[in-house]
């Protein structure tokens, strides 16, 4: 029989022992843990970090060449002022002063500066300033309301600073483009931006804008950018900035620099453009009928054909499908009526519909565009 006090000396060693093993245990290194290297070894080499996260585009060299060429333009207009209730019955009221601001840029050393349109509509006076703080007045070389378009001459300049014109359909949705502009009188202010979508026609037709193939971006594009350049990374104009979404929050609109390019020529030497006409309402193929005709992309769809145009002389109707015009593709009813425009008048050119199952090629000779 065990003694009270042999099995607490006992239960004492028993306890010492477990302890003791517990201790041993947690000292031996884990199967999972690499074991630390002996004084004699090398340590490993540290593991490599993730490289960091690619940084934003620097364009200040970009922006630094290019904003000698970018301008304010200062207009004046005269407008009547409203009538007055307490003018006499036949007195007209008397014209009011009107001022306005915009932008341009330079693609000529002589003086020739871009802008739009509606920058200077109407205008008495116009007035030109550098960034260098020269001012040079300006007289109106050709307009064109239908595309937004006028070229300003600037008096008796020369060796100023240009910007080149891009190939505006290399363009790519996704790349970078900057807009420089004077926004709210704020002189030479550049905003950035990516190249949302291309081919954009954002303003309801009927208006004088006929023609439009916008470049969308979320640069910031505020009152006053009109007409300043849309430059991509190479700092060359691949857009003129023109069309703001007032309730919509990075959206900006650019006229395209090639449809700028088509028209220029005609702008400097006669002062505007002559344009040829094909006189039919167009709009996109319906699905429905893309479906049923197992169609590719592209075409335009002939709505309504005027009696007498050139379009109901060549033979189209209602319900065609142009596929091909002068040997250029249809891509849709804008770009449609944007071809046919630029067509010579008189020229005759083949046209290829799709009617129904059958594909057929006509004749179009084009007229001018009606006034």
């Amino acid at each position: 029989m065990t003694s009270a006090g042999e099995y607490r000396r006992r239960s004492s060693l028993l306890a010492l022992s477990t302890m003791a093993a517990l201790f041993i245990s947690a000292c031996q290194p884990s199967p999972d843990t690499p074991s630390s290297p002996d004084p004699g070894e090398a340590a490993p080499p540290p593991q490599a970090s993730a490289a960091p996260s690619a940084l934003p585009p620097d364009f200040s060299t970009l922006v630094g060449d290019a904003r000698p060429a970018v301008v304010n333009i200062y207009t004046r207009t005269t407008a009547p002022r409203p009538r007055s209730s307490l003018l006499p019955p036949g007195m007209a009221p008397s014209e009011r002063e009107q001022q306005s601001l915009g932008s341009g840029f330079i693609f000529d050393s002589k003086g020739l500066v871009l802008t739009n349109e509606h920058v200077v509509r109407d205008a008495t006076q116009i007035a030109v300033r550098l960034l260098d703080d020269r001012v040079f007045e300006a007289d109106i070389v050709g307009t064109d309301p239908q595309t937004d378009i006028a070229v300003l001459q600037l008096r008796d300049a020369e060796a100023l600073p240009t910007l080149a014109l891009a190939d505006s359909d290399a363009l790519l949705v996704g790349q970078w483009v900057i807009a420089i502009g004077n926004p709210l009188g704020l002189t030479s202010t550049v905003t950035a931006g990516i190249t949302s979508a291309t081919g954009r026609q954002v303003i309801p037709p009927g208006g004088q804008l006929r023609y439009q193939d916008f470049i969308q971006t979320d640069a910031s594009i505020n009152p006053g950018n009109s007409g300043g350049p849309l430059l991509n990374i190479a700092g060359e104009v691949v857009g003129i900035c023109t069309a703001i979404v007032a309730q919509g929050q990075g959206l900006g609109f650019a006229i395209p620099i090639n449809m700028v390019k088509t028209i220029l020529p005609a702008l400097i030497e006669e002062g505007r453009v002559s344009r040829a006409w094909l006189g039919a309402y167009v709009n996109e193929v319906p699905d429905a009928l893309r479906s049923e005709l197992d169609l590719g992309p592209g075409g335009a769809f002939i709505v309504r054909i005027i009696e007498g145009s050139p379009g109901q002389l060549a033979g189209l109707q209602p319900g065609d499908i142009v596929m091909r015009i002068a040997g250029e593709e249809v891509t849709n009813a804008n770009q449609l009526s944007w071809v046919a425009s630029n067509l010579r008048v008189g020229e005759p050119v083949p046209v290829h519909i799709q009617r129904g199952s059958e594909t057929l090629e006509l004749t179009l000779t084009p007229a001018p565009q009606p006034d």
